[in-house]
């Protein structure tokens, strides 16, 4: 009886350890927030509004902001591998909205300092009296 007893005893004390050793791991597994990709997608957004991107009603903008609610929302589910993806792709998405618009705007004011140009060509073709 007392054989019997500490046999039981010690499958009991065995399992209690493989359980407990399960949910140490299970514990152990869940990788911390992707703080870094967060705060670099945030930072990217940021720019891309200071940098005007939003009168360019660009889609990339857009498709930023989505993905980083969508990774805020997946920290707060704990699905830490797809928030750290997110936060990734709305960075991403964030700096190509800037580069757009940072081209754009080169292009705009590259017209612009051909109009001048062209201003100034007359000018100096009606003061001289000749044409080039």
């Amino acid at each position: 009886m007392k054989k019997l007893l500490s046999d039981q005893l010690s499958i009991l004390l065995s399992v209690g350890t493989v359980a407990a050793a399960l949910g140490l791991s299970a514990c152990a597994s869940t990788p911390p927030p992707p703080t870094d990709p967060l705060n670099a997608a945030e930072r990217a957004v940021k720019i891309a509004q200071e940098a005007g991107v939003a009168d360019y009603s660009s889609p990339e903008l857009k498709s930023a902001r989505e993905k980083l609610v969508l990774a805020r929302a997946a920290v707060a589910e704990d699905n830490m591998g797809a928030a750290a993806t997110l936060a990734e792709q709305a960075r991403l998405d964030a700096e190509l909205a800037t580069a757009k618009t940072e081209a754009a705007k080169a292009v705009a004011v590259n017209q612009e300092i051909q109009k001048s140009n062209d201003t100034l060509r007359q000018e100096i073709n009606r003061s001289s009296g000749g044409t080039p």
